[in-house]
C-alpha cells in the first residue's frame, strides 16, 4: 500500500513538472479545443441526423397516408370495375337475345348495292317514295306502313312485267323483306308483320296468293317471287309463280 502511494506521489510530481513547461501547456490546451469542436461537430451531426429522422417520419406518415388512399381507390376501381363487368355482361346478353331481330340489318349494304344496280326508271321510282337516295331513307321507309304499301304495289307491277330481269326482282324482294323487318323492330303498336308460308309445289290458292301474269291458270307453286305478310287487321300477299 505504501508503495502504490509514493508511485502516485511521484506521478503526481512528475505531472507538476510537465505542467510547468509552456510547450506541454499549450499542448494539452490544443487537445481541450480540439475535443471542444469535435464534440460540436458531433453535436451538429446529431442535430442533423435529428432533423433527417423527423423528415423520415413525415414522409412515412404521408407515404402511409397515401397509401390508405390508394387502397380506397383501388377498392372503388375495382367495384367500379365489377360493375361495369356485370353491366357489358348484360347487354351482351341483350344484344344476344336481339341478335335474330338485328340478324336482317347485316344485309343492307349487299341491298343497297343491288339497289343502285337498278334500271334507271326504278331508280327515280325509289328515290321519289324514300325521299332521298341515300342508305338511312330507304332503311327509313320501312317505318312507314303506308310506304311498304307503295313498295309493294311497284315490285307487283315490275314481277307483272313479261320483260322482267330476275336480279331486279330478287334485289327488290329482298329489299322488301328488309323494310318488313324494320317496321316490325320499330313500331311503337309492337305490330308486327308474320311471313306468310307458301309451301313449293303444292295447289295455287287464289284467296291467299297472286301469280304472275304468264302463270298457267291452275297448277302448282313453282317459286315464291315476293313474300307476303299479315297481322291481325292487314295482309299483304305473296306473289308467286304457278306452272
Amino acid at each position: 500500500m505504501e508503495r502504490m502511494d509514493e508511485i502516485q506521489n511521484g506521478l503526481k510530481q512528475i505531472l507538476r513538472e510537465l505542467l510547468k513547461d509552456v510547450e506541454i501547456r499549450e499542448s494539452i490546451a490544443e487537445i481541450a479545443r480540439k475535443d471542444r469542436e469535435q464534440e460540436e461537430e458531433f453535436r451538429k451531426i446529431a442535430e442533423v441526423l435529428e432533423e433527417e429522422k423527423r423528415l423520415l417520419y413525415r414522409q412515412l406518415e404521408e407515404a402511409q397516408t397515401e397509401c390508405g388512399k390508394l387502397r380506397e381507390e383501388c377498392r372503388r376501381l375495382m367495384e367500379e370495375n365489377r360493375e361495369a363487368c356485370a353491366s357489358r355482361e348484360e347487354a351482351y346478353s341483350m344484344l344476344r337475345s336481339r341478335e335474330k331481330d338485328f340478324a336482317p340489318l347485316e344485309d343492307i349494304k349487299e341491298i343497297w348495292n343491288g339497289i343502285s344496280g337498278l334500271d334507271e326508271s326504278q331508280k327515280a321510282y325509289l328515290k321519289n317514295l324514300c325521299g332521298s337516295w341515300d342508305v338511312k331513307s330507304f332503311v327509313a321507309l320501312g317505318k312507314d306502313k303506308n310506304g311498304i304499301r307503295q313498295l309493294w304495289n311497284f315490285i307487283r307491277d315490275e314481277i307483272m312485267n313479261l320483260d322482267r330481269k330476275p336480279e331486279d326482282i330478287r334485289v327488290l324482294s329482298e329489299y322488301f323483306d328488309l323494310c318488313i323487318n324494320v317496321y316490325n323492330m320499330t313500331n311503337i303498336r309492337k305490330e308486327c308483320y308474320e311471313r306468310t308460308e307458301v309451301p313449293i309445289g303444292g295447289e295455287y290458292d287464289s284467296r291467299q296468293w297472286i301469280k304472275t301474269s304468264e302463270s298457267v291458270v291452275n297448277g302448282v307453286v313453282k317459286a315464291v317471287l315476293l313474300n307476303g305478310y299479315s297481322t291481325q287487321d292487314d295482309a299483304i300477299k305473296p306473289i308467286v309463280l304457278v306452272q
